[in-house]
């Protein structure tokens, strides 16, 4: 099933989607550079809110991953579907809207989180200016999902790369007030995020349009079709980011030593795990195309492709880990206490690097068949009935401290893996 034609053509087309989720990750890092120059108050109050709000964004995301595979399908069946890119744009409003009225609401209630006083007020301010910023993100998104489907991933990805500089060079003028701009401190910065992103959007809008016309109505059946398999994809997300979230939250209570090696470990976990999830991305539309021609062949071919190709790179990226954990960590920390106690925890992210890549690869693979709805209840159990609780019980009785807690992701994470194995295994081949 698999061959070497199949393999290239699966990582020259997921290349460039991997590289835009590492320039999507960017984004933020570039807001924390500009940051850590402006004052401490505002790198506290801008990291502790873009941790309150990726959940948030990852859902939107979540959603939008329907539209790639759904539209895949289609062009599979050689059915023309020109109100596709109309309703993912409606579907796109209707999830940023809920969500950015969500955040609204949390932004009243941030004393449940037992925040410094003094970067509180901070955070809010940036959270109502920055959660604007949704609704660009997610139309961004829905055009550059709706590309993928047709095999154009180079245009949208290459945008992200390319505004990564432009909201560096907002923050700065805006933050510090350069050229005639007042400064804003973190109202500027959260400004920029809004600018650089709607900007982002109406470009790939421009270049959506000039790809192929299309319906200016909404496909009320295909708005159905996209929410019945996006909402599960946005809560699987949902429990996944909030497993990682809440180890994040349970180690921040533990010695600052502990927390800044949890922070950094994040961090390199978090680069690694841009690879699967490209490739679970790209693989979503080769097989969405494939099942929509009824190809059997060829749902086999990209399947088992995609899984020896996330599985060879996540094995590498295992042994550095487990080899070279001081050459990694030296990128992010020169603190020798910090990468002695990081080191210990990259055992059990080494550990879960091929369980991580595949499962969500597999889940790519489900998603270009139309399965979403299981895989939300295993993520539900395997994160949080098995994941969480594993860990905590390492972390506490185990005597593990923090790495205890990384040993329950690795624990969840290769359940998760389990469960959608046997699921390819039972639908694919049926």
């Amino acid at each position: 099933m698999i061959t070497r034609r199949s393999i290239k053509e699966l990582i020259t087309f997921a290349f460039p989607i991997v590289a835009g989720q590492m320039g999507q990750m960017m984004f933020g890092v570039g807001d924390i550079m500009v940051a850590g120059r402006y004052s401490n108050d505002v790198l506290a109050a801008l990291g502790t809110a873009t941790g309150i709000m990726a959940p948030f964004l990852m859902v939107g995301l979540g959603v939008s991953y329907a539209i790639g595979p759904i539209v895949a399908k289609y062009r599979g069946e050689d059915v023309d579907k020109p109100e596709a890119v109309f309703t993912a744009q409606a579907l796109g409003a209707i999830v940023s809207i809920f969500l950015y009225g969500l955040l609204l609401l949390l932004t009243m209630n941030l004393d449940i989180f037992g925040l410094n006083p003094a970067i509180e007020p901070l955070v809010a301010k940036y959270l109502r200016v920055a959660g604007i910023s949704i609704l660009p993100m997610l139309l961004f998104q829905v055009y550059k999902e709706y590309l993928q489907a047709f095999d154009r991933t180079v245009y949208s990805n290459g945008l992200v790369l390319a505004f990564n500089v432009v909201n560096v060079v907002l923050n700065t003028v805006m933050m510090f007030g350069l050229f005639g701009v007042p400064e804003m401190g973190i109202d500027g910065a959260a400004w920029a995020t809004v600018i650089s992103r709607t900007l982002m959007a109406i470009v790939l809008f421009v270049h959506t349009n000039k790809f192929r016309s299309f319906s200016n109505k909404v496909d009320k059946d295909l708005l159905s079709e996209f929410l019945k398999l996006g909402l599960p994809i946005g809560f699987s997300t949902l429990l996944e980011v909030l497993s990682f979230s809440t180890v994040t939250v349970l180690i921040g209570g533990m010695d600052v030593i502990t927390s800044a090696s949890h922070n950094v470990v994040l961090n390199l976990a978090s680069l690694s795990f841009m690879i699967p999830l490209g490739v679970s991305s790209a693989v979503s539309v080769k097989v969405g195309q494939a099942f929509g021609a009824k190809n059997q062949k060829g749902i086999m071919t990209w399947s088992y492709s995609a899984l020896a190709t996330v599985g060879t790179i996540m094995f590498f990226t295992a042994a550095m880990y487990t080899l070279i954990p001081g050459v990694l960590l030296a990128f992010f920390t020169d603190d020798a206490n910090v990468i002695s106690f990081s080191a210990k925890m990259l055992v059990f992210v080494a550990l879960f690097q091929i369980p991580d890549g595949l499962q969500v690869t597999l889940y790519g693979i489900l998603r270009g068949i139309g399965i979403t709805r299981l895989p939300m209840l295993f993520a539900f159990i395997s994160n949080w009935m098995i994941g969480i609780p594993a860990g905590h019980w390492l972390a506490t009785s185990g005597g593990m401290g923090a790495s205890g807690y990384w040993a329950g992701l690795a624990i969840g994470l290769s359940v998760m893996c389990l469960f959608l194995g046997t699921l390819f295994f039972k639908r694919i081949k049926g």
